[in-house]
């Protein structure tokens, strides 16, 4: 890990801006029978945090559907727990994943104000439907808009820095999360069990799912344009009143970013060259699980124990900690 400009990518002779860790946000799977009481104690034990819920017919409240259970930031031991349970309950379903990234270091020539807008604006989801809409709420910029859609999306995307990394614990860090929401979207990414999610190539499955695309020169040159032409119209209003309002137009539109520039220039987006500007740590980040494990696996800050004062008892309290 070096502060030093990474090397020229050949294939668009662009540099690079950060490195970038990857990690298991949350799991969620389901079933048809209900979680042993001891399975759950032992996936809470082994994660971040982890919580059942049931799904229930609307009409019938008493009438269960699917049993839940969602797991955030796993270790590699939940992830073996939870195939070992598969072999068991041949009913259970791997049907939502959430592959996070987080930025831990910035090459030097990038500012960090610089890589927040690169993933905000110029990071694009594939295979999006041109009619979504981007959804901006509480400092976090996701690529589908999911109250506007009529059926839940197979994938989405989301970015923020509000928030401290799970990594490194540095706050504000720049986090890129790549949501798969549904069963057929999990299995796409080659994962059919839970065994799979440990051999995920991180780079792989981002390059799979997004692609980086900078449009704002030619964005500029079209909101030039745009300002020649309101002028020539208007020629009694001031050119400085006219540039105002056609550049707060595009923003309003949303052009800045450029999910919306390939919904209203498709051509254009097209043959826009893809930017890898980020580089990947090679495996996975997993958390620390009860049992020990080997060196090479890394804590995410957010998983290990509070600091807590211990106050004195007649009986002194058994308090137990992750490893």
């Amino acid at each position: 890990m070096s502060d030093i400009l990474s090397q020229i990518v050949l294939r668009n002779n662009a540099l690079k801006i950060g490195l970038a860790a990857p990690y298991v946000d949350t799991i969620e799977v389901s079933s048809t029978r209900k979680f042993h009481p001891a399975f759950i104690r032992a996936i809470k034990a082994n994660s971040g945090s982890a919580f059942p819920k049931r799904k229930k017919d609307r009409k019938n409240p008493e009438l269960v559907w699917r049993h839940i259970l969602i797991i955030n930031q796993p270790s590699r031991f939940c992830i073996e727990l939870l195939q070992l349970y598969a072999q068991i309950d041949r009913n259970l379903s791997l049907y939502r994943l959430h592959i996070a990234f987080d930025l831990i270091q910035l090459y030097t020539g990038c500012t960090y104000d610089g890589a927040v807008e690169v993933l905000k604006n110029l990071l694009h989801l594939r295979h999006r439907r041109h009619s979504d809409w981007i959804y901006e709420y509480g400092g976090t910029t996701y690529s589908i808009y999911i109250s506007r859609r009529k059926s839940r999306p197979y994938r989405n995307l989301c970015v923020y820095n509000t928030k401290p990394s799970s990594i490194t614990g540095e706050d504000n860090a720049i986090h890129v999360e790549i949501r798969l929401e549904r069963k057929r979207s999990v299995q796409a990414a080659g994962i059919f069990e839970p065994i799979d999610v440990l051999s995920i190539k991180p780079e792989q499955i981002f390059t799979q799912y997004c692609v980086v695309k900078d449009h704002r020169a030619k964005l500029e040159e079209i909101t030039l344009r745009g300002i020649t032409s309101t002028c020539e119209n208007y020629a009694d209003d001031a050119p400085s009143y006219i540039e105002m309002r056609v550049r707060a137009l595009s923003r309003r539109i949303g052009l800045h970013h450029v999910s919306v520039y390939a919904k209203h220039y498709p051509d254009r987006f097209d043959r826009l060259e893809k930017w890898d500007c980020l580089d990947f740590e090679r495996d996975l980040n997993w958390a620390s699980a009860d049992v020990a494990c080997d060196d090479a696996v890394r804590e995410l800050r957010s998983l290990l124990p509070p600091p807590r004062k211990i106050k004195p008892a007649i009986r002194p309290s058994i308090i137990r900690e992750r490893l």
